[in-house]
């Protein structure tokens, strides 16, 4: 019954820490850096095990799709729990028959993690979540331990079972007297039987008297996950200490290493240099560095130097919203930890462009030799060139305040003073296909021979190699989105704020007065370039409030908003800069309750306040364990019943 009960005491463990890391908010702002914990018995000494919530946020994003057996060798993971083998074998190693030993070690461990038949998931979520997917985390420890394993899948019975399948060079000596070791033969070597499942304390060689009849199939761990972003860490003994890591970005020159996406001819990269430093001063630490665009996440790995700093340079091509954060492992010493993220929102690079009094040009990568076409492809160019309109929204409240900080960074660069020359494009006779219901009335296609008059164009005269000038809208300067703002707005009586891309148009609306319902600052005077700024505004019944401040703390600019702020579209509206060749970094978001009663803050430290809120969840949370932890024990003897155990 002890051993009951502290499974139950671990599943509350983690629900409670569940709680304290969970984002308050979807937006990844909000996010906690905390890492989850969890602790073992092994050999009378306790394992501790941490993991970073990027770490696994990464595995939870990642795809779970099973379509045959070899797609569980993709959920087998050994870089990931390396540093919990290595713990194990620092308590095995020097056994008799130490694979055997470490084999069972590892399975002792995973029989403290509750089971229940569910979807399969990485090790780090089975870790995490303390529940199910235990034979993936007993196949991924044993293999980082050195081990030969196998999956092997029960089919046949309803539900379907998996177990670890662990090729030793002798019999199992240590297996459950009075059960003859059970074993199966794949590739001319001997697996004996591994059983995760924690109903009783199997060894391997063991076997339940359920799976006998069932119907086995070999999944081979070849090709399994060669590299992690991170991994979980472990400690013998006592728990490991805090960490902390801290994330920049700058555009400083360096030597770092060096990241680049794949870019297309034509297309120009940016430049940006990731920066920070891990609380230890410890050289040679892995730091990996999560990039997401907001559909997929990429990670990048560099390295601290003596004092515990690091820097990356990421070098990118498109426009858009990047999430960046920055993560390390930690070790035996100390839990790893993920520093705040950075949003960055990058504006439309600056387009080789020029203007005359009859055309406004624009380069783009030679597609199509026929001039008669060059119209229809800029138009198609002209859309996607636009920039991006809005780049975020983050939900709010009525009576909340809110803080945040922004640094504006150049993100590209102008090109001007393009030559021009006078060219004639002699006419010529063209033929056109037309729809036949177009045409005549007629239900077959048609053709029709039309004459294209000569004409007089003025043209870039240093036209870059394989490149052709297409030809714009005499509008599309003022077409560009490249107004950046902060703008609050209310939607349907609830209000959030957005970092949007507005271009002339919408701003002479907004400038002239053409809206009332908009309140609005112009800020980009103020603003100068790699230089943090903080904006707090306030949300009540009768008005909202915006200031702006420099990093001293001095205020640069400031505008309220009485015109019925909880009207539907009403804004306020704060424009910093001109985002073509620009980009905004957005750190730091806080909202708290003018009332007193909720905050949702964004950095590590966790305020009284906050507690306060969470109380009920606790105590339901409490109530669920003890709901759950009773099925639990249920079932384990439904289950003994059932196996005559």
């Amino acid at each position: 019954m002890r051993f009951k009960y502290k499974k139950v005491s671990i599943l509350l463990s983690i629900i409670l820490l569940m709680l304290f890391v969970t984002p308050a908010s979807i937006e990844v702002n909000y996010q906690k850096t905390d890492p989850f914990q969890v602790q073992y018995g092994l050999s009378n000494q306790k394992l501790y095990v941490s993991s970073t919530p990027s770490l696994y946020n990464y595995y939870n994003n990642m795809s779970h799709a099973v379509s045959n057996d070899s797609d569980y060798a993709n959920f087998v993971t050994p870089q990931a729990v390396e540093p919990i083998a290595e713990s194990i074998l620092n308590l095995t190693s020097r056994q008799a028959y130490s694979n055997e030993t470490f084999a069972n070690a590892v399975l002792k461990l995973v029989h403290q993690i509750p089971y229940s038949v569910s979807d399969v998931k990485y090790p780090v979520e089975t870790i995490v979540n303390n529940f199910v997917a235990t034979s993936l985390l007993a196949a991924s420890i044993m293999k980082a331990g050195g081990l030969d394993v196998v999956l092997i899948h029960y089919t046949g019975i309803d539900p379907g079972h998996m177990n670890v399948g662990v090729y030793l060079p002798n019999t199992p000596m240590y297996h459950t007297t009075g059960m003859a070791p059970t074993d199966i033969v794949y590739n001319n070597k001997t697996y004996w039987t591994a059983e995760a499942n924690p109903a009783l304390d199997w060894k391997v060689g063991d076997q339940s008297t359920q799976l006998a009849d069932a119907n086995a199939v070999i999944i081979a761990l070849n090709d399994t996950e060669q590299s992690s972003p991170a991994q979980a860490t472990s400690r013998l003994g006592t728990p490991q200490l805090p960490s902390s890591v801290t994330v920049n970005v700058s555009q400083e020159q360096s030597n770092a290493t060096v990241v680049q996406e794949q870019t297309n001819i034509g297309e120009n990269t940016h430049v940006f240099n990731i920066t920070g430093s891990i609380s230890q001063e410890c050289s040679g630490q892995t730091i990996s560095i999560y990039v997401n665009n907001g559909s997929a996440t990429s990670y990048f790995k560099t390295v601290t130097d003596d004092a515990g700093y690091y820097m990356l340079t990421w070098n990118f091509t498109h426009a858009g919203t990047y999430y960046i954060t920055s993560s390390w492992s930690g070790d035996s010493n100390y839990t790893g930890a993920d520093s705040e993220t950075l949003t960055i929102f990058v504006g439309p690079e600056s387009f080789i462009q020029f203007q005359t009094a009859e055309f406004n040009y624009i380069f783009e990568q030679e597609t199509l030799a026929d001039y008669a076409f060059y119209q229809e492809i800029a138009a198609s160019e002209f859309r996607l060139l636009q920039g991006v309109k809005n780049f975020d929204g983050i939900p709010l409240e009525t009576n909340v305040s809110l803080s945040y900080d922004f640094l504006v960074m150049q993100a590209g660069q102008t090109v001007s003073n393009v030559q021009a020359k006078t060219i004639t494009v002699p006419g010529a006779q063209k033929t056109l296909s037309l729809p036949g219901e177009r045409y005549l009335g007629s239900s077959t296609s048609a053709t029709k021979r039309v004459q294209l008059p000569a004409e007089t164009l003025t043209v870039p005269s240093n036209v870059p190699t394989d490149m052709e000038a297409l030809t714009l809208p005499d509008d599309f300067n003022q077409t560009i989105n490249d107004q950046f703002c902060f703008i609050l707005q209310n939607k349907g009586g609830n209000y959030s704020i957005n970092v949007s891309a507005l271009n002339d148009y919408e701003m002479s609306n907004i400038t002239l007065g053409n809206e009332s319902n908009i309140s609005f600052l112009n800020a980009s005077e103020s603003i100068k370039e790699n230089t943090w700024y903080n904006i707090t505004e306030s949300i009540t019944e009768n008005k909202i409030t915006a200031n702006l401040f420099n990093s001293n703390g001095t205020l640069i600019g400031n505008i309220m908003n009485q015109n019925y702020p909880n009207t539907e579209g009403n804004k306020t509206i704060i424009l910093i800069t001109n985002n073509l060749d620009n980009a905004v970094i957005f750190k730091d978001l806080t909202v708290q309750s003018l009332n007193n009663t909720t905050q949702i803050p964004q950095s590590n430290e966790k305020t009284s306040n906050e507690s306060n809120v969470l109380v009920p969840y606790i105590l339901l949370s409490i109530l669920l364990v003890v709901i759950g932890s009773a099925a639990l024990v249920y079932l384990q003897k439904k289950r003994q019943i059932k196996q005559g155990m």
